[in-house]
């Protein structure tokens, strides 16, 4: 009896360790807010997200917000999650979110050629839809406003008049493939003016903006639609790694293919109303989110609402990049879970991808991987042309990378140089656009961006390309947000 009391009490004893062990885990065990909170911190002291904002919900209900360092450095203002910032290409998801209600009213149809609605846009074959696909061959607006004197405003009319006049020749035939274009979103936002007879600020204010209460939300630069006080400003490191202002350009008034001002919170409450309060038609969601396709696969990762989407078609996001100015929008239907963030300081292009991985890791309850620099660095290929620091690349720049690359587990990548005449490679090449294309297994090719040393961007998928090199062997690194890293090696010929 006594042998028995005393084992049941060690049992007690064991039964009662284990459980207050247990517990202790269980408590130890960050939140969500703890975790968002950790990782931006981190990220702060290391001088990678310096100032910006962050909001992140779950089920409609805001889980964390916090403001970090300053949105004005001259005039020493704190960035907050009410502070407007240019939220640059997320202004795209408004434009085609506008042609869509209009769709649904019976004033537009998607495949009703633009010229029905500008009668004097010079480019019969192009239809509403290709403008929000990406698949017009519309060229960027560079060259046309580059004839522009100096000092005179860039609007969305001059433009048109520009396009009118010129008809500069098309990237391709229209709808045939993708190339990401700007200027298709300020020709579809004056399609909008022209069936409404509203401006278009008055139309997002009416049937977006005021709906969701994005009281902060403004036209960057337009006339009358500057919010008092002092103005949120970009900035970038320097070469000698001091931060210096890199702002958006006074002449910039487009819109359409970005132009708008929101805070981090109003930038939330619009991806997050996606989940609680669409502002669009059941039909009208089913058009806007399913890949658009191309003979027997995908004209590209972005949607017709202009969000780049996963797999399953149930996860969604989109980005902002302009100047010093970055911007993330992230919702997931399944979930009912969002998150945003805003920064006005140039942010690394290989921790874009893994801030929203650590982000979306994080709200779905997995421990986010570290944060570390990859080092992609290949001293044959130059830095890119959107570094304003480095001289612009040209073909014999990417021939060290370019080849067949065996993927893990499967698959394979191919980088090439462009085939003659892709993408109106003539003008790309004047302005010093040269990029390689690449082609993920028997899927659609796209042009490839160089933006650091050894690392490229492809718009079409927002796919992330780093290279690294070891013993002579070149290895391919493929980041996307909603896959994550998949690496692979160079086929030797």
């Amino acid at each position: 009896m006594v042998l028995l009391k005393a084992s049941l009490a060690a049992s007690a004893i064991g039964i009662a360790l284990a459980t207050s062990l247990f517990c202790q885990r269980v408590q130890e065990k960050p939140t969500v807010a703890e975790s968002i909170d950790s990782l931006m911190t981190d990220l702060q002291k290391r001088g990678l997200f310096v100032n910006g904002a962050v909001i992140a919900g779950k089920e409609d209900k805001i889980v964390f917000e916090r403001g970090f360092g300053l949105a004005n450095a001259a005039e020493n203002v704190p960035f907050t999650p009410d502070t407007p910032s240019y939220g640059a290409s997320i202004g795209k998801t408004l434009t085609a979110t506008a042609i869509l209600m209009l769709q649904e009213e019976g004033l537009i149809h998607l495949d009703d050629p633009v010229t029905k609605y500008l009668p004097k846009f010079p480019y019969p074959d192009i239809k509403v839809r290709h403008l929000l696909e990406h698949s017009s061959g519309l060229l960027p607006d560079g060259p046309l406003l580059a004839s522009v004197p100096a000092g005179e405003k860039h609007t969305n009319e001059l433009l048109l008049d520009l396009l009118a006049k010129h008809a500069p020749p098309l990237a391709f035939k229209p709808g045939e493939r993708f190339m990401y274009s700007g200027t298709g979103s300020i020709v579809a936002a004056t399609i909008v003016e022209r069936v409404t007879g509203k401006s278009f600020v008055s139309f997002v204010r009416e049937r977006i903006f005021k709906p969701l209460a994005m009281d902060s939300s403004f036209i960057h630069f337009a006339e009358g639609e500057r919010k008092k006080g002092v103005r949120t400003i970009g900035y970038r490191r320097s070469p000698d790694g001091k931060l210096e202002p890199f702002d958006v350009p006074e002449s910039k008034n487009l819109y359409g293919q970005g132009g708008f001002d929101y805070s981090t919170r109003d930038l939330y409450r619009w991806v997050s109303s996606f989940n609680s309060k669409p502002l669009l038609s059941k039909s009208s969601l089913r058009t806007g989110l399913e890949p658009p396709a191309r003979g027997k696969g995908k004209l590209s990762g972005i949607s017709l609402l202009n969000w780049y989407y996963s797999e399953s078609g149930r996860r969604f996001y989109f980005t902002g990049d302009s100047s010093g100015f970055y911007s993330f929008a992230y919702w997931d239907a399944d979930r009912r879970h969002a998150f945003a963030y805003m920064s006005n300081t140039l942010l690394p292009n290989w921790l874009r991808p893994k801030l929203a991985m650590a982000m979306a890791n994080i709200l779905e309850g997995r421990r986010p991987a570290p944060i570390e620099d990859p080092q992609f660095a290949i001293e044959s290929v130059p830095a890119g042309s959107w570094d304003l620091y480095a001289r612009l690349p040209s073909a014999k720049d990417f021939a060290p990378i370019i080849g067949e690359y065996k993927m893990k587990p499967a698959g394979k990548v191919t980088i090439e140089n462009p085939p003659p005449n892709w993408n109106n490679i003539g003008w790309m090449l004047k302005e010093g656009w040269f990029a390689p294309v690449v082609q993920v297994d028997d899927g659609q090719r796209y042009n490839m961006f160089p933006v650091e040393p050894g690392m490229f961007y492809v718009p079409a998928l927002d796919a992330w390309v780093g290279f690294t090199e070891s013993d002579g062997k070149l290895t391919l690194h493929w980041t996307q947000v909603h896959t994550g890293t998949r690496t692979g090696t160079r086929m030797e010929k």
